[in-house]
């Protein structure tokens, strides 16, 4: 009997539809959750979570169920910290929910909408389909208002369950912020009394905040205004604690699954436990990630600044291979560069290989996987048969040295060179190519030398080189003359200078061929500026 295997977010998919058969809901979508965070530009450990959650549902309606993947977008959180980069007066909005901070870059009408664009750019960029979910709306609409009501009301075993689970003594004895009207601040804000049948809370604004600028790296204190005053719950502008907060979410919307990573791995037990206890609801099924790690070990971290975001990611690669690095597995803690990007481009050609068995892969179970990882970083739309595959290198090697016309015909001629099978129907996929390898070479391999100042005995090579330019037409025997009056001068003197004048590299193709290429004309029209 064949063996069968399963691929990991089919697992997830799987344990989703038998744990709701059990607990017998009656729920007709299954939905899943990624909370979007808004404090600073979204990276690509952000991106993962969401492609994560999407990946079971992609599972789950490939397995004949309804599935909907929630981007809850948490744009009542205050701002915590300055993030690198951005401009120091966002020092005075510490505190403040970000929706009410101005964009720093005066795009959109707060500093949320504009994280939010950028999130959803990405998404829409590599074809997820999602709902996206403001929490500041929600808490507008009164979608959350029963659970508000149950949280604030039952404060007391909220509590109990906090100083059980996490041993804090010190709890906020109301789960509610209020935002003080006086100032704007969330987190200076504590409850002091409830007023049940009016649905009403009285506040005062004296907590002490301490948040951070990460340009100067120092710590900011932000001090309660004392402002005191009352609110409605229900109505006015306000946003429960993190610890029942996810809780209160995942009732009110029906959230089925929902992974999340280690760093929030305490405020997930404890809201799955208020949600059991408070709300009567069983909370989602989870599973753990580890976070990406820098090269150099730390969390990339958007309020640090050390952030690669999928907008980076997509000036040098398709979405294809920023999926199949949230895919690949589901386990282990990984270090990641902007500088891996090539690798993982070429591994989406790898796969395909092994999907259309261009290439065998020996082991069934790997065999399996491969495939099954194809599809899922293809959003279960596949291509119908295989593309046109080159090294990423390759294509970075002809972006070395292109023209400044005609650049797709000279990508296809240099390819074809290197004996791969071109036609006119791959000339859009040498196109894309050649233009993230254009990107790449531009961003992180051309000398930033601007101008060379050429000695005297320099200016004399250039102008011979000139010369012997514009007396030969065939460019193997300019290529020989050429090497014979590279020697004359010393080769490792003389190859060195004229790259950087024509490619801004140090190194570049046989000269004679590659200036009967791109033309006579412009290759002199370079040397004569560099003189």
């Amino acid at each position: 009997m064949e063996k069968k295997y399963e691929f990991w977010l089919d697992y997830w998919a799987r344990q989703v539809v038998e744990r709701e058969k059990k607990l017998k809901r009656g729920i007709k979508v299954f939905r899943t959750e990624s909370g979007l965070g808004l404090s600073g530009l979204p990276h690509i450990g952000s991106f993962g979570d969401v492609v994560r959650q999407y990946g079971v549902t992609l599972a789950l309606e490939d397995a004949g169920f309804k599935s909907e993947l929630i981007a809850f977008a948490d744009d009542r959180d205050g701002l915590r910290k300055v993030p690198l980069g951005l401009p120091d007066w966002l020092e005075e909005h510490i505190g403040k929910p970000v929706s009410s901070i101005p964009d720093p870059y005066k795009c959109h009408e707060s500093f949320s909408q504009h994280m939010a664009s950028l999130f959803i750019e990405s998404l829409e960029t590599a074809n997820i389909r999602f709902t996206f979910t403001s929490g500041n709306e929600i808490y507008k609409e009164g979608i959350l208002n029963e659970q508000i009501e149950k949280l604030i009301l039952n404060s007391a075993i909220v509590n109990q369950i906090i100083k059980k689970m996490l041993g804090q003594e010190h709890i906020k004895e109301i789960p509610y912020f209020p935002v003080c009207e006086k100032c704007g601040r969330i987190y200076t804000t504590r409850v002091y009394e409830v007023l049940p049948k009016e649905h009403k809370v009285l506040y005062v604004c004296d907590q002490d905040f301490v948040g951070a600028n990460k340009n100067t790296g120092k710590e900011v204190i932000v001090h309660g205004c004392t402002h005191k005053g009352e609110m409605n719950y229900l109505e006015d502008y306000g946003k429960l604690a993190w610890k029942g907060e996810f809780a209160a979410r995942w009732n009110a919307l029906k959230i089925v699954f929902e992974a999340h990573g280690k760093d929030i791995i305490d405020s997930v037990r404890v809201n799955d436990e208020i949600c059991r206890k408070v709300l009567g609801w069983e909370p989602p099924l989870h599973f753990v990630y580890e976070m990406f790690l820098e090269k150099c070990g730390k969390k990339i971290s958007k309020s640090i600044g050390n952030v690669l975001t999928p907008q980076v990611w997509f000036r040098y690669a398709t979405p294809e291979s920023l999926i199949l690095l949230m895919l690949r597995r589901s386990e282990g803690t990984r270090e990641i560069s902007v500088m891996d990007i090539p690798n993982y481009s070429d591994d989406v050609d790898k796969l395909e290989d092994l999907y259309f068995e261009i290439k065998e892969e020996k082991n069934p179970r790997d065999l399996f996987n491969a495939k099954r990882l194809f599809e899922f970083i293809h959003l279960l739309k596949v291509p119908k048969k295989v593309g046109f595959h080159v090294p990423y290198n390759s294509m970075i090697e002809i972006a070395k040295i292109l023209p400044e016309k005609d650049q797709i015909k000279f990508a296809v001629n240099k390819l074809k060179e290197f004996r791969y099978n071109v036609g006119t129907k791959n000339v859009k996929e040498v196109e894309n190519r050649l233009e993230f390898a254009k990107n790449w070479n531009e961003d992180f391999l051309k000398s930033e030398i601007e101008k060379i100042e050429l000695s005297e005995r320099q200016i004399e090579i250039i102008n011979k080189l000139i010369e012997i330019v514009e007396e030969e037409k065939n460019g193997e025997k300019l290529q020989t003359r050429i090497f014979q009056f590279a020697k004359e001068i010393g080769v490792n003197k003389f190859f060195p200078l004229v790259y950087q004048i024509l490619l801004k590299s140090n190194r570049g193709p046989r000269l004679g061929p590659y200036i009967i290429e791109i033309g006579k004309e412009e290759v002199i029209k370079k040397l004569k500026e560099a003189l």
